[in-house]
């Protein structure tokens, strides 16, 4: 992974504000899925629903899960919600840094 790089989440991406809160759900898909439901629902103390898709910097590419930053927010999120060609590009380490 190239630290740095711009990538886009995908509209309604499920978003978290705490470290410690996205390891717990990144390990079971089941409470993953469940806290995606729960955020549509209401925002959480620990994580929402990002509406729109939008550009993040990308700070770090974990096992299960991305670290981003957005309006000098650290944010995180799972590797299925960063856009198409930028998630190919950030599992294979081979994104392009230019844009």
């Amino acid at each position: 992974m190239q630290a740095e790089q711009s990538v886009s989440l995908q509209q309604s991406a499920h978003v978290c504000t705490d470290e410690n809160e996205t390891q717990r759900l990144a390990v079971n898909e089941q409470l993953k899925e469940m806290a995606k439901a729960l955020a549509e629902f209401k925002p959480t103390t620990f994580c929402f629903i990002m509406q729109s898709s939008i550009a993040v910097q990308l700070l770090e590419q974990g096992e299960s899960y991305v670290k981003v930053s957005h309006d000098g927010k650290v944010l995180y999120t799972f590797p299925e919600y960063i856009d198409g060609n930028d998630a190919a590009n950030v599992i294979t380490g081979l994104a392009d840094n230019s844009q």
